[in-house]
């Protein structure tokens, strides 16, 4: 049976749990793992599905748009139709009207789903009191708007979560006269994360002692607590804790709800500042805070779609690498030990960071144009005549070819196009000379024969490092950048030796 969702209010108990490998549904049909019934949300709206991990690359989950109509926002950000993004603890998705918080991965890789609504809550009990946001602007004293100036100005400066948190906080303990301030995150008020906080928000033992009740009433506007302990109405959070003031403020930005700010006063702690004045400027910092908040939201989810299309990029270029191992399996592995000797070469250039890790995957796709080239050939366990050693020499412009159009690899490009020119002009495709080859070019022409004459073929056996780097040697301002040749050859053989090829030497047919 499916889960539903169909109530308004912001205290539902559900708690959907997921464990890989399980895929789970949203949306509005019956057929979902967890169906709302709103008529805004489509009927299926997203997947989130187990990714497991690959390589070095951890397993995780994976939130996808099904094409939905209203959309699917993470952390405020909408993903375009059908695309997905990993999920990580604390992040928070929206279907509309519903909100989810994702708490989690543990251990064992679940996470939970904790739904809150966006609906409207008008409940206005005892104590308590609603301030509207004309209300709480209304009531800024001049001296106020002074410190709120200020306390845009420190907002601004903030390029953190915390950082900004914290400056909020300090912003209003230090212009209200309030103790115990707090900026507290999330969608679900049973559970808040304390980002930043003053006075005595936290126990001895670090559990949370303010007035949950006063965040369940704040998911969408401003409370205060009228009155004292003494009027005997009072939630016992409040009872226990001896609260003689308090002002809960949401922190939102258009739709997107961040958390609260949160305020109080205990017994001896009381200020003389109007309750209203305070929660004006209490909303006013919200305001800012929310805004900031925003703004790093949107910075960090544009980083992590980065890194999406990255390891995207990353795993089709491995994906090339293997196709062509698997064409041509005595050369397997050819491509990730160049882009070793490649990177040992430009550190001991002492060539900068970028440029290294620039030497390293150009290794890696030096040869990606062979996946264009027939296995017949790469195989040939005889000497290739011309027809057959033409198409050989075409690998290199069909790797541009392959490439040219990724625009993360647009730097390396005259690199892998030009691993086959030699200095004295002799090589191909273009027959350039000297330093018309590009710096990564002869970097990657000196690895590449390097692991060559060092590898086994299946027309000959390895040679020896000794008599490689003799050869190497004595091709310097022909074949090879006399400079770059030179570095090389400086690199100590107890560097070289745990990289070269160990395959045995391959069988004849």
């Amino acid at each position: 049976m499916p889960w539903r969702l169909n109530g308004t209010s912001n205290d539902s108990e559900l708690n959907l749990i997921l464990l890989p490998p399980k895929m789970v549904t949203i949306g509005r049909d019956e057929g979902c793992t967890l169906v709302l019934v709103q008529k805004q949300v489509s009927r299926r709206h997203i997947e989130i599905h187990w990714a497991p991990g690959i390589g070095h690359q951890e397993g995780h989950w994976r939130i996808r748009d099904c094409g939905s109509t209203a959309g699917t926002f993470v952390n405020g950000v909408k993903l375009t139709a059908h695309q997905e993004v990993r999920l990580n603890h604390r992040d928070v998705f929206e279907i509309r009207p519903w909100k989810f918080q994702v708490v989690g991965p543990s251990s064992d890789n679940t996470i939970g789903l904790v739904p809150q609504t966006l609906a409207a809550e008008s409940e206005v009990e005892g104590e308590y009191e609603a301030l509207s946001d004309a209300q709480s602007t209304a009531n800024l004293a001049q001296g106020l708007l002074v410190k709120l100036v200020e306390a845009s100005q420190t907002l601004h400066k903030a390029t953190d979560e915390e950082t900004v948190g914290q400056a909020a906080v300090v912003s209003i303990t230090d212009a209200t006269g309030f103790s115990n301030v707090a900026f507290l995150k999330g969608v679900d008020w049973r559970s808040p994360e304390v980002v930043a906080h003053r006075g005595a928000i936290l126990g001895s033992q670090g559990e949370l002692e303010i007035s949950r009740s006063l965040l369940k009433r704040s998911m969408n506007g401003i409370y205060i607590l009228k009155g004292g302990v003494s009027s005997g109405t009072l939630g016992a959070s409040l009872e226990s804790l001896d609260i003689r003031q308090a002002i809960c403020v949401p922190v939102e930005a258009g739709s997107t709800f961040f958390g609260w700010l949160y305020l109080d006063n205990r017994t001896g702690s009381a200020t003389d500042s109007p309750t209203k004045e305070v929660a004006g400027f209490a909303k006013a910092v919200a305001s800012m805070l929310g805004l900031a908040l925003s703004n790093i939201q949107r910075s960090q989810m544009q980083q992590r779609f980065n890194l999406e299309k990255k390891l995207m990029v990353d795993g089709t270029m491995r994906a090339l690498i293997e196709a062509i191992d698997a064409k041509d399996p005595y050369t397997r592995g050819h491509s990730d030990r160049v882009s070793k000797f490649a990177i040992l070469l430009a550190q001991a250039a002492k060539l900068s960071d970028e440029q290294i890790k620039q030497a390293g995957v150009g290794g890696l796709l030096h040869d990606i144009g062979k996946i264009g080239v027939s296995e017949k050939i790469l195989c040939k366990p005889t000497h290739l005549d011309p027809e057959e050693f033409a198409q050989i020499k075409d690998h290199p412009r069909l790797g541009y070819k392959i490439l040219k159009d990724i625009p993360q690899v647009r730097d390396l490009l005259p690199g892998m196009l030009q691993h086959h020119e030699r200095w004295d002009g002799s090589g191909y495709p273009d027959n350039l000379k000297g330093e018309e080859i590009s710096q990564l070019g002869r970097i990657l022409c000196i690895a590449d024969c390097f692991d060559a004459m060092t590898s086994a073929r299946v027309y000959r056996p390895a040679r020896s490092i000794s008599e490689v780097r003799a050869e190497i040697k004595r091709c310097l301002g022909t074949h090879f950048d006399p400079k770059f040749g030179e570095i090389f050859l400086s690199i100590p053989e107890s560097e070289l030796l745990p990289l070269i090829s160990t395959a045995p030497q391959p069988v004849a047919q």
